[in-house]
């Protein structure tokens, strides 16, 4: 059985429980830290990561993908053992919402976003789009260079609409 199947094979079992600690963790860690720590768990397999997710109410916009626990592993199950990557370049918090642009090694190597709603510090929705990555264009542009960090902050409000 490999790591990935290991890991949503206890899922249905450990669900409720990791959810709880989730819940008790929950002012612990930030949302934000919570939508990476699941990306990165298609890499790494960690299980806690599955706490984040809201065991009852979890819909996946991937059409794709079911909604549940049990479409996240479904997918998961399907990657060939060790060959999911996931760096995260770049997150963007707003309120109950969390933007990571990721690039994958994901059936191949993608270029992705994914969005997370927060509910109670549960994920409760998750929207995503991957695409190949391309060449770099004229400029030299990747999908992934670039400033990684915000750095002007405090004009938020003023050029938030």
């Amino acid at each position: 059985m490999n790591k990935l199947t290991r890991l949503f094979a206890t899922t249905a079992v450990a669900a409720s429980a990791l959810s709880v600690t989730a819940i008790a963790n929950a002012e612990e860690i930030t949302n934000r830290e919570k939508a990476v720590a699941v990306i990165s768990s298609i890499e790494t397999g960690d299980q806690s990561a599955i706490g984040y997710i809201n065991p009852k109410n979890y819909t996946q916009h991937n059409l794709g993908v079911a909604d549940g626990l049990a479409g996240f592993g479904e997918v998961l199950q399907q990657l060939p053992e060790g060959s999911a990557k996931a760096n995260v370049i770049r997150t963007i918090q707003d309120g109950d919402y969390v933007a990571l642009h990721t690039e994958y090694n994901f059936f191949g190597p993608k270029a992705g976003f994914d969005i997370f709603r927060f509910e109670d510090g549960l994920i409760v929705e998750h929207w995503d789009n991957l695409q190949e990555v391309a060449k770099p264009n004229p400029s030299g542009r990747t999908q992934f260079d670039g400033a990684t960090e915000i750095t002007d902050l405090d004009k938020t409000d003023a050029t938030k609409p």
